[in-house]
């Protein structure tokens, strides 16, 4: 079985399938306290647990920092979030340490809460269209959005995450599907690599308890086998495990790298 994160064998039939070891990350924001305070320890203590990439989120360095510490710990950083400013006023900067981080999508974290309204997310369809447009040029792959729970919400009849994925174009705009929100707005993430095919090459793999609290990823509601029995669909390449409270970083890091790894669908 290969361990390569470019590799595809999700295409196999039967529930020996396995997510590839190279494509197993951590989203950084998980370690944000620990990271700050011994950010090249903590990089190394990830890649001691069998992590092999990273998502860059939460780590105030200069991106030469970001680019050499990676490199030390022998871990590939993919993606690099970015905030709603960054891509309607600082995009060539943030495209710039992008490069110098060496990722292969820059992420929107997330729209201004204002923007959460049936004209707001059409903007910013229209946003993402041009910010990816951009991105591609500079030899990225398409700009992905992150999205929370508030993408799923109905206003005026329409879904907001149906505008989204409707009026952006799969050439410059893709997806980081947060599986945790995403569920926990009642959305079934396996239905979702179906309706959208090739357009979620990075996962956040986020666990919750079903009572409004979030949990290592295994130790929550997901039933993960199902819900990656239809990956290979959504384009996934990249599992990164986030969990937005930080009670063990450590703890959750080794817990869900091992749910990952030994997970069969």
């Amino acid at each position: 079985m290969t361990t390569t994160a470019n590799a595809d064998p999700l295409a196999a039939d039967g529930h020996d399938r396995r997510i590839p070891l190279g494509g197993i990350g951590m989203h950084l924001y998980t370690v944000r306290n620990i990271l700050a305070a011994d950010p090249l320890g903590t990089l190394r203590a990830l890649a001691g647990i069998g992590y092999k990439c990273v998502g860059v989120s939460a780590f105030p360095r200069p991106a030469a920092e970001i680019r050499d510490m990676c490199a030390e710990a022998e871990l590939k950083p993919v993606i690099l979030h970015v905030g709603h400013g960054d891509i309607t006023g600082n995009w060539a900067a943030k495209l710039a340490d992008a490069k110098t981080i060496g990722v292969k999508w820059v992420v929107l974290s997330s729209f201004p809460g204002s923007m959460y309204t049936v004209d707001g997310i059409r903007l910013g369809a229209r946003q993402l269209n041009e910010a990816g447009q951009a991105a591609r040029e500079m030899g990225f792959g398409p700009i992905l959005h992150h999205n929370h729970d508030s993408e799923f919400r109905v206003v005026d009849g329409t879904r907001l995450s149906d505008i989204l994925f409707g009026e952006t174009d799969p050439a410059y705009v893709g997806f980081e599907l947060d599986l945790g929100w995403a569920d926990r707005a009642g959305m079934d993430g396996r239905q979702l690599f179906l309706d959208h095919p090739r357009r979620f090459p990075v996962l956040h793999v986020k666990d919750h308890t079903g009572q409004g609290g979030w949990a290592d990823v295994g130790h929550g509601v997901i039933d993960w086998s199902r819900t990656f029995e239809t990956a290979y669909v959504g384009g996934v390449k990249y599992w990164l495990v986030e969990r937005d409270d930080q009670p063990a970083p450590l703890d959750t890091a080794r817990n869900s790298y091992e749910t990952l790894a030994g997970l069969r669908f």
